[in-house]
């Protein structure tokens, strides 16, 4: 019972998880508790997924707050962010302010002071590091820090930042609460941390893993335990995933698929839509016709189109391809149980709150041309979303579907995850923090600057030569690059950054990703809009971006084309970086499909042209946006005042996908690109336009919208 602890805990944190609905704790939660952590010492918690271990992370943050310090909540997705802050925002009613910091990139002076008058912060990693980076006065009473998801500190392009993250806190002597289900080495990690482990098998939901595998006349085995059918027999099914999903309708339960590429999902979701649709019931089908009105009105069109007749049936995919808006609408249907299949890439087992009774594991994707298997610690990561507390009287993982032997399942279940690596001392991830380091002042000599990373996870792995001969070697970069420069000053060099240097550390970008650019604007007197997106393109911060291989075979000899009319950046720029992997056709193809973007082509026809997904556009807009403006800003830190003056009016154009003459109308609330056009082509071309001709504005959009958006107009020239 909860009353039990009260000698621990303050009795407004008893009451307030008693009015949330909490009357005892578990089994890992009452280990951490038994750690003294609240106490101010760090923990690494490591356990299965739905165990509790949120709830340790947001005592822990309460418990700050009710001591007069503040606490922090780190998560890598938003996603999640937002469900976190709509969780911990419980606490304002005993006094807290909580406030969320989401955006990925450059966060101002005005939002870290602002973040300064609040108990409880939520933030995602990039935006936390940001915020570190500027060392704000506040940062000083932080009590704790709460890391979500630890194990992705050895994700291979974000695990640095998670790192830098604990480093600071650890020098700042901030609390860290580590929070993973999946973590091989926890026992180095807490060390590296000065933290006690906890470590607990326990779950709210029995875990049943199901060997199984794919006989040679083609037909699936599943190995049952006892407690599931009687005998522990082999079962032999022809199709494991039609077997399931036919139980799942029958009893009232879902099944969740992964599988590793997009098309694979998507043909998953396309392959099992008839199994589905035959065995609903007049209330499921009620259920998902109200859930495909839903989507009609909260999806683009052409998104709608590709997911409506599977809905229809119950069936969906999901995968990032897909728009925040359509990836939110399909998870909660499925929590509902309303979707009853759902075929996924591995990025859904990221933390988000999506279980289901029943998970299939295939556990073969292709890379580099070749068949590669998943790791123990993916796996594990997937079979946690299996079972779901207050539904579900145990959950399944069959592992896995795409095997050939037993052998090979056991192999997942008994295996250990790999233990977890750091990713820091790559070049990419080194240049971006040893600068920061410099630019934020946290360390300027080469002995200072070696303290500070010493005190990193790569450190404990390696030796000090071999770290002051890396981290000398980035310094040269950044010299090199203009990032920072040296001083000699009795006998030890001194860094400090350059104007662009600082900029560069402010903006959140890598260090290359400035130098290309400045290269890039160097080498052009004026410039058309798509050199400026093609040039923003080929940098490093533009590399994740999902551009198919057809469509650079397909755009090759039109790119070709623009090169020589110098409408994009020369390839001798690819050339100057081609030992750090710039791809200038990459670059290009980004450039043309912003260019149509901000000329305002429909999104359709962009998708289609390209061939991309609605989710891959909403990405290249965000990050084109996010990259323009700070080509704009670097162009304005060199002075270089005709590029920046373009720049900044571009990052407008980015942002709303319209022409330069539909600027003012998209700052009016409710009117997008499609409706700035409709208006312009009626002769209405500003604020007071729309104003005076409110009459034509009704006619246009009717007595609804048309009146939300003159009363908009209105409110905006009131305001100046």
């Amino acid at each position: 019972m909860l009353d039990d602890y009260r000698n621990m805990l303050r009795d407004i944190i008893i009451d307030g998880l008693k009015e949330k609905g909490y009357s005892s704790f578990t089994p890992p939660q009452i280990e951490a508790l038994k750690t003294g952590f609240l106490r101010g010492g760090s923990i690494v918690v490591c356990a299965p997924t739905a165990s509790g271990k949120t709830l340790i992370g947001e005592i822990a943050l309460a418990y700050a707050f009710l001591n007069g310090f503040k606490g922090i909540y780190t998560t890598p997705l938003k996603a999640l962010a937002y469900e976190k802050y709509n969780e911990f925002s419980f606490w304002e009613k005993y006094g807290a302010k909580v406030a969320i910091s989401m955006g990925d990139y450059e966060v101002t002076e005005e939002e870290v002071k602002r973040l300064g008058q609040y108990d409880i912060i939520v933030a995602t990693y990039e935006r936390l590091d940001s915020i570190m980076r500027r060392r704000p006065p506040w940062i000083k009473n932080v009590g704790v820090i709460v890391i979500d998801e630890l194990h992705m500190l050895g994700d291979e392009s974000r695990g640095h930042i998670v790192e830098m993250i604990a480093t600071r806190a650890k020098i700042l002597g901030i609390q860290v609460i580590g929070l993973s289900a999946t973590i091989g080495n926890p026992e180095e990690i807490a060390s590296w941390l000065n933290a006690k482990l906890v470590k607990s098998s326990w779950r709210p939901v029995k875990l049943y893993e199901v060997p199984t595998y794919r006989a040679s006349d083609g037909s699936f085995v599943m190995f049952f335990p006892k407690e599931l059918n009687g005998d522990g027999s082999p079962v032999m099914v022809d199709d494991v995933t039609r077997y399931w999903i036919e139980r799942a309708v029958k009893e009232g339960f879902n099944v969740l698929e992964f599988k590793y590429s997009r098309k694979g999902v998507e043909e998953l979701a396309e392959q099992y839509r008839d199994v589905v649709c035959s065995y609903l019931n007049d209330d499921d089908r009620k259920r998902l016709e109200l859930l495909v009105q839903e989507m009609k009105t909260e999806l683009p069109d052409f998104e709608y189109e590709k997911l409506e007749h599977l809905i229809r049936c119950g069936v969906s995919y999901h995968h990032a391809g897909l728009t925040p808006e359509a990836r939110r609408v399909i998870e909660r249907a499925f929590r509902d149980r309303i979707i009853k299949y759902l075929s996924a890439t591995p990025t859904l087992a990221m933390g988000v709150n999506l279980p289901a009774r029943v998970v299939i594991i295939n556990s073969y994707y292709y890379s580099g041309g070749g068949r590669e298997k998943i790791s123990v610690l993916e796996y594990k990561q997937l079979a946690g979303r299996a079972g779901r507390p207050q539904y579900d009287p145990y959950g399944i993982v069959i592992v896995a579907k795409d095997i050939r032997s037993a052998r090979e399942a056991e192999y997942y279940i008994k295996g250990i995850p790999e233990p977890i690596t750091s990713t820091l001392l790559s070049e990419s991830a080194l240049r971006r923090h040893v600068l920061a380091v410099i630019a934020s002042g946290e360390a300027n000599t080469l002995n200072d600057i070696m303290v500070f990373f010493s005190n990193t996870f790569a450190a404990m792995k390696m030796g000090r030569d071999v770290l002051s001969k890396k981290i000398s070697k980035i310094l040269e970069l950044l010299e090199e690059l203009n990032m920072v420069r040296s001083r000699r000053i009795a006998n030890t060099s001194l860094y400090e950054a350059t104007k662009l240097g600082t900029a560069t550390s402010m903006l959140y970008i890598d260090p290359l990703t400035a130098a290309i650019i400045v290269e890039g604007l160097r080498r052009a007197e004026k410039a058309s809009e798509l050199y400026y997106l093609s040039l923003i393109g080929m940098t490093p911060d533009f590399s994740d971006v999902n551009i198919g291989r057809g469509a650079k075979k397909a755009y090759y000899d039109l790119i070709e084309s623009y090169a020589v009319s110098k409408q994009l950046p020369d390839e001798e720029l690819e050339q100057m970086f081609a030992d750090r992997k710039i791809d200038w056709v990459r670059g290009a193809i980004i450039g043309l499909i912003l260019t149509d973007w901000v000329n305002e082509v429909p999104e359709r026809r962009i998708i289609e042209k390209y061939g991309i997904e609605a989710g891959d556009l909403r990405v290249i807009k965000e990050n084109g946006e996010w990259l323009t403006y700070s080509a704009a800003v670097i162009a304005n830190t060199l002075n270089m005042q005709s590029h920046s003056k373009e720049l900044f009016k571009l990052v407008e154009r980015v942002e709303h996908g319209v022409k330069e003459d539909a600027l003012e109308l998209v700052k009016i609330r409710y009117v997008g690109r499609v409706r700035a056009r409709v208006m312009i082509n009626s002769g209405i071309r500003n604020i007071e336009d729309v104003i005076s001709k409110e009459h034509l504005v009704v006619k246009l959009f009717g007595d609804g919208w048309g009146k939300k958006i003159v009363e908009e107009a209105r409110k905006m020239r009131i305001r100046g």
